[in-house]
């Protein structure tokens, strides 16, 4: 942003006030003359901001400095900004056009590409994207409440509908023999699946005290960022674990049934790379399993301290609360497979926010409530990439 659009944002600001100040003492004469001004300096604003960014189009996505050279904006520098004024945003605080004209930059530079095409936020209320910043410390939220989408393919779109076309694992020929001076035949073309997808929106809100928004920014950022994780792990792992449920169940008696799954039901590819899902039944009952010699059939990973492996691959446990037994059996579910291959996440990048003191119960409650937004799919792939069986955790006599 060049100095002169600066200087215009800031005139506007001030004589926008003027208005506020003059309709309050019910000057009325007084204030439409004002007006007349604003709307002056509205069109100057407008003009100036087209005229900068046909320059930085120009100019390859470069912005101008106050001496009109072409200059890349620090990105760090604008991060920062753009957070200060959602923070701004969630404590109902006004926004004036200077603000407005950074949410329009970050935007344009960091959002826009995505195919977010927010408005700027009115005073007062952030109806923006949650910066990039914040996002990378979301998704490492995320990842510690056992995230499941890091066990899927996980594709980020800009679109809210569209296909993408995967190659399936399906059987080949070898190579012909060719004698020397021979003709090369056609061989045969790999097999493709398309797969649609349709992103669809999730969300839920969270009323903020008045005594947590008077809080520091790095406590209200904190609790707002822990939230969302929180939410949004939760959300992916119902959806994740209703796409496996999907598959039809088998049982397992044993472990040896576990080793024929591995070794016999899946391609041996997909074997060497599966993960094992159980709920903590299912992991109690493989974690109590020895061998002849009476040592643990598990072992520790010593790249995840904490983490165990059975026959090599990792195991990924969920609540049972989460990921109940069968109400029939008591058999616990246990899915073998590549989840990578078995699942699709599609996945419209960036959360959204947006606040209110005045909707639902927040005027009621005196309270603000604070609004997130996120959208994406889930789409199964290969179906012979998983096994969905359910182990008797029944003990043995």
């Amino acid at each position: 942003m060049t100095k002169e659009l600066r200087a215009l944002l800031q005139r506007l600001d001030n004589a926008k006030q003027e208005v506020r100040t003059l309709i309050a003492e019910d000057k009325t004469a007084e204030a439409k003359e004002k007006m007349d001004e604003v709307r002056s300096l509205q069109a100057k604003v407008d003009l100036q901001r087209e005229l900068e960014e046909t320059e930085a189009r120009s100019l390859g996505g470069k912005e101008l400095n106050d001496d009109g050279n072409v200059e890349e904006r620090d990105m760090q520098e604008l991060e920062k900004e753009y957070t200060d004024i959602v923070l701004r945003g969630i404590r109902r605080q006004r926004i004036n056009d200077e603000m407005r004209s950074v949410i329009k930059e970050y935007e344009r530079r960091a959002v826009m590409n995505e195919g977010n095409t927010n408005p700027a936020a009115p005073d007062g209320n952030v109806g923006i994207v949650v910066p990039q910043d914040i996002q990378t410390r979301i998704n490492t939220l995320m990842r510690e409440w056992n995230d499941l989408s890091q066990y899927v393919t996980v594709e980020n779109v800009t679109a809210l509908s569209g296909s993408r076309v995967l190659e399936t694992d399906a059987d080949m020929t070898p190579f012909a023999d060719v004698d020397e001076y021979g003709v090369i035949q056609a061989t045969d073309n790999p097999k493709f699946t398309p797969i649609s997808y349709k992103v669809k929106k999730r969300a839920g809100y969270l009323p903020l005290t008045n005594e947590l928004l008077a809080d520091n920014d790095a406590n209200l950022l904190g609790y707002v960022t822990n939230w969302i994780a929180r939410k949004a792990a939760h959300t992916r792992n119902v959806h994740i674990l209703a796409k496996l449920q999907t598959l039809t169940p088998k049982a397992l008696a044993d472990l040896k049934a576990i080793n024929t799954v591995l070794n016999v039901e899946l391609d041996p590819a997909i074997s060497r790379s599966a993960v094992l899902l159980t709920n903590q039944d299912g992991f109690n009952w493989l974690d109590n399993q020895v061998d002849g010699m009476g040592r643990p059939i598990l072992m520790d990973d010593i790249t995840q301290p904490g983490r165990k492996l059975c026959k090599g691959r990792p195991i990924a446990v969920v609540s049972n609360r989460n990921l109940p037994n069968d109400t029939t059996t008591g058999n616990a579910p246990l899915f073998i497979g590549n989840l990578k291959q078995f699942l699709v996440l599609f996945n419209r990048r960036f959360f959204e926010l947006a606040s209110t003191s005045e909707g639902g119960d927040a005027w009621r409650r005196d309270t603000t409530e604070l609004r997130t937004i996120m959208r994406d799919d889930y789409v199964q792939w290969d179906a012979a990439a998983a096994v969905y069986g359910q182990l008797d955790i029944t003990p043995t006599p």
